[in-house]
């Protein structure tokens, strides 16, 4: 709790509760090195922002790994997203980690149905994977169900120029951009900055409690 009359209790106590927000966000970012397409938050960025929704991500792009999976997809630009169906609407995300769920809807891991544009509303393309066709998904998002075309994956932009365009990547994901090696050291820095920040505020809790026990409150 902090000590009304001693302004620099106050200044140690924010700084205190700014390094233990930048804790929480290198921990984030570390338990999230193996989650497909996550962004990592940069930690100093919280020393500006008055609320975590307004940090700075790095919007880089992770590398790909190669799965084989018809419905494991990535996109070439860091810039472009898959739509999935959210609470409110379509929802741009990067995870490209799809499958046919129980409904014989095409999925991500959070259960949001990815948006296939131009499907045949009496056979969609979860449809024609159940059945076993042979799907392929080429760069431009065309999806092919035994060399028939069936639908197209929607993609959205942040940003795009003429003749600006992502690639879809079938059969790979698209890996977390977190430095563990990074986050590691940023982690050691804050905490000793906080063990910093502990002994200087020790000091001043030790004088206030010595001027009080002296003289009193009206010093």
């Amino acid at each position: 709790m902090a000590d009304l009359y001693n302004p620099n209790v106050n200044s140690l106590y924010d700084a205190m509760n700014q390094s233990i927000r930048r804790i929480g966000i290198i921990q984030t970012n570390m338990e999230n090195v193996n989650t497909v397409a996550y962004k990592s938050v940069h930690a100093d960025s919280v020393l500006f922002s008055d609320t975590l929704k307004e940090v700075f991500r790095d919007e880089s792009q992770g590398s790909f790994t190669s799965t084989n999976q018809k419905l494991d997809l990535a996109l070439s630009k860091e810039d472009a997203f898959f739509l999935v169906e959210g609470e409110e609407g379509p929802v741009r995300s990067r995870d490209g980690q799809f499958h046919v769920d129980q409904n014989k809807k095409i999925v991500d891991v959070q259960g949001r149905e990815l948006v296939v544009l131009d499907q045949n509303p009496e056979k969609s393309v979860a449809d024609h994977i159940i059945a076993g066709e042979e799907i392929d998904i080429d760069k431009k998002g065309f999806v092919r169900a035994d060399g028939v075309k069936v639908g197209k994956i929607a993609v959205d932009y942040k940003s795009k120029g003429p003749g600006d365009i992502a690639f879809v990547l079938q059969g790979r994901l698209e890996a977390s951009n977190v430095d563990l090696q990074e986050n590691i050291v940023k982690l050691m820095q804050v905490k000793r900055h906080i063990d910093t920040v502990q002994g200087v505020l020790s000091m001043e809790l030790s004088v206030d409690k010595a001027m009080l026990e002296a003289y009193g409150r009206n010093v």
